[in-house]
């Protein structure tokens, strides 16, 4: 597979292949990274959780009851899973695979789909938000805070046991994965089209089209904030970056969708890339991980 190196006085990352593993997966749907430097990974065919080390060797497996389909694991190294069939949604430990707790709902038109954790939140969240479920209720979709305080203070009520409704920030629906960039920036994907969705403040800002991707599938964003999108069907990873104003260091007037421009496609089929799932950087920004081949293989990159 081909080097991808980073553009000349450019910041930007490039991309150097590592390898491969496979451990019989039936699909993997979902993929994140421990702040221990393990992969988790979710394969929906086989209901189970799988760690791996940071080359794919197998460290565990955890059989749950029903499919996982997402996954997300905070800076401080809380990891939760949905599991849509059962309208559920469990939080672990994810480098002991211990399961800590699982919240179901009752209402049967409500569910959690998918999940996204806001990046560098801290070791130790006290008043920003660290996690995002994506829950679908009665035909909408909307983003709700999955925890405000690691230690205590759950919209999944730890004494119910039920999904709790603060604090919704609507994404409309058909959404197949959606990405927190920060707590009031959003980024959806929707099955079957060639452009990802951007919201901010809790107000649908446009779509962002991306006329050489088919299907996005999965997202995630590296250390210099770039956005990384997966094209399932156009067999490619987009990179985007945000092109607008900027003061002191922050995105000033972020509700314009156009101001966030694709600068290139780093990866593609020259380099392996073929029906794309997920990915995830690790927490350090030094290993890309795409899986593939609609979820049975999983590729390693350097980020170099």
């Amino acid at each position: 597979m081909a080097q991808v190196l980073a553009e000349p006085g450019d910041v930007r990352h490039g991309f150097s292949y590592y390898t491969s593993f496979n451990h019989d997966f039936g699909r993997i749907t979902g993929i994140a990274a421990t702040r221990n430097g393990n992969i988790l990974l979710c394969d929906y065919d086989n209901k189970n959780l799988i760690l791996v080390d940071s080359s794919g060797n197998m460290l565990k497996k955890l059989n749950v009851d029903s499919e996982p389909y997402d996954l997300t694991i905070t800076s401080q190294n809380i990891g939760f899973i949905s599991l849509p069939n059962t309208r559920s949604v469990l939080q672990i430990d994810p480098d002991r695979m211990v399961i800590l707790f699982k919240a179901t709902c009752d209402d049967l038109h409500t569910n959690v789909l998918c999940v996204s954790a806001i990046p560098n939140t801290g070791e130790d969240v006290i008043s920003n938000f660290a996690c995002f479920l994506g829950i679908k209720r009665h035909g909408s979709f909307a983003q709700f805070p999955s925890l405000k305080d690691v230690t205590r203070k759950y919209v999944i009520d730890k004494q119910q046991g039920h999904l709790g409704s603060r604090y919704p920030f609507s994404i409309q629906h058909r959404v197949v994965k959606f990405h927190a960039l920060d707590e009031n920036a959003f980024f959806t994907c929707k099955g079957g089209q060639n452009y990802i969705t951007y919201s901010h403040q809790n107000e649908f800002h446009g779509n962002i089209t991306i006329a050489t991707m088919d299907t996005p599938s999965d997202m995630c964003d590296d250390d210099y904030k770039h956005i990384y999108i997966s094209g399932q069907e156009s067999n490619n990873i987009h990179r985007l970056k945000w092109d607008g104003k900027v003061v002191l260091g922050l995105r000033v007037h972020v509700t314009n969708a156009q101001d966030w421009k694709v600068i290139d496609i780093p990866l593609d089929s020259k380099h392996g890339i073929n029906k794309p799932v997920a990915m995830c950087f690790n927490k350090t920004y030094t290993k890309l991980y795409i899986v593939n081949e609609w979820g049975k293989l999983v590729l390693v990159f350097d980020v170099i």
